[in-house]
């Protein structure tokens, strides 16, 4: 036989002893790799652009196949496969799809697609497969249109990945969702859609984003989950179970650093891991790069930071089929131009920074900018990774033949096949060498591995298995019964002669010995093989092991025959014992045909006899069956059975049939319970729908024979039963009916029904079923429906029904019918007479009442209040006279005042039910009789009070200009009145001044008179010394035609300030303009902190003219202001220059004389030396009238 055996590689980190399939990379914009060299080369070639998720697949050799996004399959040409678009991946998805070859089929791939997690953690459309054939488009592949997005989970995380199972045959696809992993099976027969599911001590990850990795060898999986509450974790796998357990956590160097691109090395000794920053859903840097050793007993111990980048931040690790890690550099999340760049991680077997990580160390772009990574890479099955050598054919005799697997042929290989005993033939220097062990067991096969300067050692425990023993040839013997010479053997009879071990080897038989060998065409049903053609045949006998050898088995045919004539056949009716009378199952005795065929083969003797169901189970001699009480369940209505009769002295047997037949009973209808009302004319029932010719008996429960027809009349209640026979073959049916006589309703008839009408029209609307009682008074309570006529009520017809009886005008009709029907359906009918007596109220009767909203229950916008509406009964009472003797009640509804139920209080209702407005319901109530009248007549109106916001206290500082408490919210439709705390009226504006502490409240009056009161409360700041405030903090511009002070506070604390000059009004515009010349008192006050200073300055201002004519006006001319400069000097010339005057600073002035007589109306000049340093000059007029 021939059998593979994998040993993983210990040591090679390189390319040369790694498969193919993974050679070729397309991800991001346009960017691809290719390392069928050995190293990686950038392809240009690509259609794929893709944020995160793509997947590639090359062939063993490293030829391209296909690749995709999640979404498009693009071929091996690089065009869009006919039928690969709209998969249900996404490329935004961490993982978006990875690539399954399918087991022992070379043309087929499943693609396992993974949605986005769009607005959820968990995906729309969850993971789904796709089937590609690569025979299809002419070779270049397409997907199989009926075996396209087929959904394994309908929510899904971005996360998948793959690895070989523990048989090397077949594959887990694995995944992980919310706190649980699943982990589907992909073997030769398909997908088994019914994954193993690990939900034990599985911590629970809220986000789906972050990749999922399992290592090389099928031992590991790394799960990172990015988000708000991050997570790395790493579990134990049995790839021969699919289980998931062993839950580790490991942290980083950062609390808030986010794990997202995961990658074990290819010995699955260290575990490497790529985080970022995440700020309100952006990632950014710095993104890190971490490693752990696997190994340690202390994995968390072993964190070491290998790399840390203020540039980029997350992005995906891929191991490449060279033994190195690459590294997606990726930018911020919002900045979509990625990078031309991949890190690598030069040695990730080494332990720290030991594994020569370098960043930017491959440009995949060849100058080309808009060729990038952003933060993907293809994930593949990660048993692409793992190196191995084989060992094939290990059945002891067997030249046993070793090969390496590597996509580069080795240079040297040294082999030593653990096997001494064999010389010189322990050892090879052969590539794929053959060697034959000397003896069942377990070898330890070393393979010493050189390519090029690099040199490995693998290890291989190979056992050698021992053949089966078998006996050859064997003879099996059949009989034939026809004397053809032609019979169906059963094969399968022969395992015991050609093997005796136990527990018995797998035995498969073939019509050649090179078929058998070749274990190729084998027969397929070896328990019905005809001898027609050949008269031996080759069994190849299969151990536990997998080891064979090949028996002859000799056909030889013997021979025995039944009787002629012995063929009966028994008759049944069907019966009730699977409780189905009419399946054409019934139970048989053929056991009688034992003594008939013994009897006419004496005087033989030596015969077993059985009966068997077909001739395969006859001639296997299986699933015999007892004739005494047999049930034909496997061939209703008609059955041949076959017969065996064996002869034990040569092993012949013969073959018969008996045929049974099963007679159907008769088949008829008859009602299980039938009713009758007292009343009834026809008592009679029967057989309905006989579909043959009958004979009946009718009995009573007493067992009476009471009639023979098919139909009877009876007269009491009881159990009758029928029986059937068939005319034809005596079979009997037997049914039985419960006749019940149900007493009909006892009822009034006719009653007069009386109603009164409130507009005098004669008509009035009746509730019907207001006059039940009077029809009947009968418990329980019979169901009483109302009709136009009697015939109606009688047919119970639905044309003449009265669809609403309480509601029935007797416009109609003066005269219904009533249907009175009890719980047994009987009913009987009755007549009632409507009779309307008149009472009104007038129709435009509508008295309306006001109020205004109230705070009753909290809310004064609610449109709810407290009415009294009492005054209403005596206005109704005065316009209904000269009628007395009247009663006024009140109701929200019709309903209710009809009913005369829920009634209300007119002197203190709130119109809770209908907010805003609401109709009363107004019944007069005749004392005298039952007539009453009523209506819409009163309406209620809630009318809204005013609304406004005011402050509940207020701290004022009564110094300053600002002193106003006012409405926050006025409006122009209201009226305001305030008040002091004394009550005083003080205003009627929607704001006013206050002068003193106090409470002050206002009132809201609205167009509807509605009022609302509010207070507030005025406190007074005391007012204090305003600290640092000088002559500085005053800026003057005099002796100008626009005299200005401007007030600066640089030096004065941050505060809110106004100003004022003299006793004018504090204004918060710091800049006073058109000041008169003279001396001015600057005032300013701090309104928050209410403190305040003032200080004296003044402004020089020299007249243009001045006339002294003693008028009391402009008298003298002298300078304005100067008082505050004493030591000024003030000089007087006349227009040639000579000094008229010398003017003293404080004194009255120049009087227009000059050495005590007045000089002439003209011009003069002046010159003003002041004490800051200034020195004016100018001229004015002298004029005199």
């Amino acid at each position: 036989m021939k059998k593979l055996f994998f040993l993983l590689l210990i040591l090679f980190p390189s390319i040369l002893f790694s498969q193919k399939e993974a050679a070729i990379w397309y991800f991001g914009q346009y960017a691809g790799l290719d390392f069928n060299s050995g190293v990686p080369v950038p392809i240009y070639n690509g259609e794929l652009y893709t944020y995160e998720g793509c997947a590639t697949i090359s062939d063993y050799q490293g030829n391209l196949l296909f690749y995709t996004d999640g979404v498009t399959v693009w071929d091996r040409n690089h065009n869009i496969m006919p039928n690969g678009t709209n998969l249900l991946g996404d490329a935004s998805s961490t993982q978006s799809a990875i690539i399954v070859p399918r087991p022992n089929n070379i043309n087929q791939y499943y693609i396992f697609t993974v949605d986005a997690r769009g607005n959820s953690p968990l995906s729309a459309n969850g993971i789904n497969y796709s089937t590609v054939d690569l025979t299809l488009n002419g070779g270049l592949g397409d997907i199989i249109s009926n075996e396209k997005n087929i959904n394994l989970v309908s929510r899904a995380y971005e996360k998948i990945t793959a690895v070989k199972h523990a048989d090397n045959n077949s594959y887990w696809v694995i995944t992980f969702i919310t706190d649980q992993f699943l982990a589907w099976r992909v073997n030769a027969t398909g997908i088994d859609t019914n994954p193993i599911v690990s939900n034990n001590n599985i911590s629970r990850a809220n986000d789906s984003r972050g990749y999922l990795k399992i290592s090389p060898d099928g031992t590991k999986i790394a799960c990172a989950n990015f988000g708000v509450q991050q997570n790395l974790m790493i579990y134990d796998f049995n790839n021969a179970t699919g289980i998931v357990s062993n839950e580790i956590e490991l942290d980083f160097d950062e609390s808030d650093d986010n794990p997202y691109g995961v990658e074990f090395s290819n010995q699955s000794q260290k575990l490497y891991v790529t985080t970022s920053k995440l700020d309100n859903e952006i990632h950014s840097p710095p993104g890190r790069l971490y490693q752990f050793d696997m190994l340690s007993a202390n994995i968390q111990n072993s964190r070491v930071l290998i790399h840390e980048t203020s540039v980029n931040t997350r992005g995906a690790l891929q191991l490449a089929i060279d033994g190195k890690i690459y590294r997606a550099l990726s930018v911020i999340e919002e900045d979509p131009g990625g990078t031309n760049y991949l890190g690598i991680i030069n040695n990730p077997e080494t332990d720290g920074l030991a594994c020569n990580y370098t960043h930017n160390a491959l440009d995949i772009s060849n100058g080309e900018l808009n060729r990038k990574v952003f933060e993907g890479l293809p994930p593949f099955i990660q048993s692409f990774f793992l190196t191995s050598i084989s060992a094939n054919d290990v059945c002891f005799g067997n030249e046993t033949e070793f090969t390496v697997s590597s996509s580069v042929q080795p240079t040297t290989i040294a082999w030593d096949f653990g096997d001494p005993s064999t010389g010189i033939n322990n050892t090879s220097t052969e590539l794929n060498p053959t060697h034959i062990f000397s003896s069942p067991g377990i070898f330890t096969v070393t393979a010493i591995v050189t390519i090029g300067t690099e040199t490995s050692t693998l290890t291989l425990n190979v056992t050698i298995y021992n053949e089966p023993i078998v006996n050859s040839p064997v003879t099996l013997v059949q009989c034939d019964d026809d004397l053809d010479g032609i019979v169906d053997f059963n094969l399968e009879e022969a395992n015991t002669l050609i093997s005796e071990e136990d527990p018995l080897p797998t035995i498969t038989y073939f019509t050649t010995e090179t078929a058998a060998i070749d274990n190729t065409n084998s027969i397929s049903n070896p328990t019905t093989f005809s001898n027609e053609t050949i008269s031996t045949v080759w069994a190849r006998v299969e151990n536990t092991s997998d080891c064979f050898a090949i028996a002859e088995v000799i056909l030889e045919v013997v021979y025995n025959e039944i009787p002629e004539g012995l063929i009966l056949t028994f008759e049944e009716c069907d019966d009730l014992v699977d409780n189905d009378d009419s399946d054409g199952i019934a139970t048989f005795d053929f056991s009688s045909v034992t003594t008939q065929i013994l009897d006419a083969l004496a005087p033989e003797t030596n015969f077993i006899i059985t009966y068997y169901e077909n001739i395969e189970d006859a001639l296997a001699e299986q699933n015999n069956i007892t004739p005494s009480n047999y049930r034909n369940t496997s061939s209703p209505n008609t059955q041949q059975i076959v017969v065996r009769v064996d002869d034990l002295d040569n092993n012949c047997f013969g073959l018969e049939y008996i045929t049974l037949i099963v007679n159907p009973v008769p088949k008829f209808d008859l009602l299980e319970l039938i009713e009758f009302c007292s009343n009834s004319t026809d008592l009679s029932f029967g057989i309905e729908n006989p579909i043959g010719i009958y004979n009946y008996i009718w009995r009573n429960e007493e067992g009476t024979e009471i009639a023979y027809t098919p139909d009877i009349t009876v007269d009491s209640s009881g159990l009758y039963s029928v029986t059937a026979i068939d005319t034809t073959n005596t079979c009997e049916k037997v049914k039985s009916i419960q006749v019940t006589i149900n007493n009909a309703p006892v009822v009034t008839t006719p009653v007069t029904h009386t109603e009164c009408d409130d507009d005098t029209d004669g008509y009035f609307d009746f509730n019907l079923e207001n006059a039940n009682s009077i029809i009947s008074n009968e418990t329980p309570t019979p169901t009483i429906t109302y009709f136009l006529n009697e015939t109606a009520a009688i047919n119970n017809s639905t044309t003449d029904a009265i669809a609403n009886p309480t509601v029935f005008s007797n416009e109609t009709s003066s005269t219904v019918w009533a249907r009175v029907e009890n719980d047994s359906n009987c009913f009987v009918t009755a007549q009632i007479n409507l009779e309307v007596i008149s009472i009104e109220i007038p129709s435009d009767l509508m008295l309306i009442f006001n109020e205004c909203d109230n705070i009753y229950d909290n809310d004064e916008t609610n449109g709810i209040t407290t009415f009294n509406f009492s005054d209403a009964t005596n206005e109704i009472l005065n316009i209904l006279l000269p009628k007395t003797n009247l009663a006024v009640t009140y109701y929200e509804n019709i309903n209710d005042a009809t009913n005369e139920v829920n009634s209300i209080n007119p002197s203190n209702y709130r119109n809770t039910s209908s907010p805003n407005t609401q109709q009363i319901v107004v019944r007069v109530d005749d004392l005298t009789n039952t007539c009453y009248g009523l209506g819409y007549h009163i309406t209620l109106n809630v009318n809204p009070v005013p609304q406004f916001d005011l402050l509940n206290t207020v701290s004022l500082c009564l110094s300053s200009s600002n002193t106003n408490i006012g409405v926050e919210n006025p409006s122009d439709d209201f009226n305001y009145i305030w008040f002091d705390e004394f009550n005083n009226e003080i205003g009627y504006t929607q704001s006013i001044s206050v002068y003193s502490d106090g409470e002050y409240s206002v009132t809201a009056t609205n167009e509807f008179n509605c009022t609302k009161t509010k207070s507030i409360i005025v406190n007074s700041n005391e007012v204090t010394e305003l600290l640092g405030f000088n002559i500085s903090n005053v800026i003057i511009t005099d002796n100008s035609s626009n005299n200005t002070i401007t007030v600066v506070t640089n030096n004065l604390p941050n505060s809110v300030y106004e100003y004022a000059i003299d006793d004018g009004e504090y204004q918060s515009n710091n800049l006073f303009e058109n000041v008169p010349a003279g001396i001015h008192t600057v005032r300013i006050i701090d309104i928050e902190n209410c403190s305040e200073s003032s200080v004296e300055v003044s402004l020089i201002g020299i007249p243009n003219f001045f006339t002294p004519n003693f008028d009391g006006y402009n008298d003298t001319w002298h300078v304005t202001g100067i008082e505050f400069q004493p030591n000024s000097n003030v000089y007087i010339f006349d227009r040639f220059g000579k000094l008229i005057a010398v003017l003293d600073p404080l004194g009255p002035g120049w009087n227009g004389l000059y050495k005590g007589n007045p000089l002439p109306s003209t011009d003069y000049w002046y010159k003003v030396e002041l004490d800051d340093g200034r020195v004016l000059k100018g001229h004015f007029s002298l004029i005199r009238r």
